[in-house]
C-alpha cells in the first residue's frame, strides 16, 4: 500500500445546522422516561480529558478530566428529551452495545473536541434516528470500526466533511444498520491509511447507500492508493452500469484484488 494523504482539511469548531442555528461542540439528544433517571456518557481510556458538559437541564455544567470520571453521569428530575452539550477536549465516546445505548436518539453534531478514537463508539444505539457530523474534526481519528452497528433505527447519516485520512480500520462500520437508505459523505471517504485486507469488511451489509453515492464511492476509491486484497461489503447498494462507477468497480476487482460484495447494477 502506498502512503495517502488526506484530501479533507480541518474545520472550525462551529457548524450551522437548520435554520442557521450555531452549533458548536458535541451536541446530543438523549431521552428519560421515569423521574428521576440518571444518564451515564461511557467513555474509553484513551486520550486526555478536559471537557465541560452542559446537561441542558438548567443545573450547573460537569467539567470531566478522565475516561471514568464521576461527573460523566447526570441525574435529569423530569422525563423527556434532553440535548447534551460536550466542549473542550473530549476524545472518544464508547457504547460498545452496553449501557445507556437506548437513550441517546439524536447526535446534532459531532463537533471539534479532539476525537482521536471512534470505534464501536455507537455501537447498539437503536434508538438513534438522526446523525450529523457537523462541525466535525476527525482528521486525528485512526479506529472507526463498529462504529455505527446496530444502528437499525438510522435510515440516513450525514458525515459531509467527515476526515478518515487517519482511519486504519472501519471493518464493521455500518453493518446491520438495517433501515440505511443514505449516507452523505461517504463517497469522499479517504482509505488510503488502511493497514490490513481486513479494514473493510463488512463495512456496509443490509443498509445502502443511493446509488449516485456508491457510484462516486467507487470511482473516489479506485483514484485512491488502496490496500490490496480487500474485502468490502456494501449492502444493497446499486451502481451505474456501463458507466466510470462500473470501470472503476471492475478496476478495484481485477487491479487491487478486491472482494467486493453489494446489490448489483441498478
Amino acid at each position: 500500500m502506498l502512503a495517502g494523504v488526506g484530501k479533507i482539511g480541518r474545520i472550525g469548531s462551529a457548524g450551522t445546522g437548520s435554520a442557521g442555528l450555531v452549533l458548536e461542540g458535541f451536541q446530543s439528544v438523549w431521552a428519560t422516561t421515569t423521574s428521576p433517571e440518571t444518564v451515564t456518557i461511557p467513555c474509553q481510556n484513551v486520550g486526555t480529558f478536559n471537557a465541560v458538559i452542559e446537561w441542558g437541564d438548567g443545573t450547573a455544567n460537569s467539567t470531566v478530566t478522565t475516561y471514568n470520571d464521576l461527573d460523566l453521569a447526570h441525574e435529569y428530575a423530569t422525563a423527556g428529551d434532553h440535548t447534551i452539550k460536550i466542549t473542550g477536549l473530549f476524545p472518544n465516546i464508547k457504547f460498545h452495545n452496553g449501557g445507556d445505548k437506548l437513550k441517546i436518539k439524536k447526535v446534532l453534531n459531532l463537533g471539534d473536541v479532539g476525537w482521536s478514537i471512534l470505534d464501536r463508539a455507537f455501537y447498539g444505539c437503536r434508538n438513534l434516528t438522526d446523525f450529523t457530523a457537523g462541525s466535525t474534526d476527525t482528521s486525528a481519528v485512526t479506529e472507526m470500526a463498529v462504529m455505527f452497528r446496530d444502528c437499525d433505527a438510522l435510515i440516513n447519516l450525514d458525515l459531509s466533511n467527515f476526515d478518515t485520512s487517519s482511519a486504519i480500520n472501519m471493518q464493521f462500520m455500518f453493518r446491520d444498520c438495517d433501515a440505511l437508505t443514505s449516507i452523505i459523505g461517504v463517497e469522499d471517504f479517504d482509505i488510503t491509511s488502511f493497514i490490513t485486507t481486513s479494514s473493510l469488511t463488512s463495512f456496509l451489509t443490509v443498509g445502502k447507500m443511493t446509488t449516485a453515492q456508491y457510484d462516486a464511492l467507487l470511482i473516489n476509491f479506485e483514484a485512491q492508493a488502496v490496500y490490496s486484497g480487500l474485502t468490502p461489503s456494501f449492502g444493497a447498494s446499486t451502481y451505474t452500469g456501463g458507466g466510470a462507477a462500473a470501470t472503476a468497480r471492475a478496476a478495484l476487482i481485477a487491479s487491487d484484488g478486491w472482494t467486493i460484495s453489494d446489490g448489483g447494477i441498478a
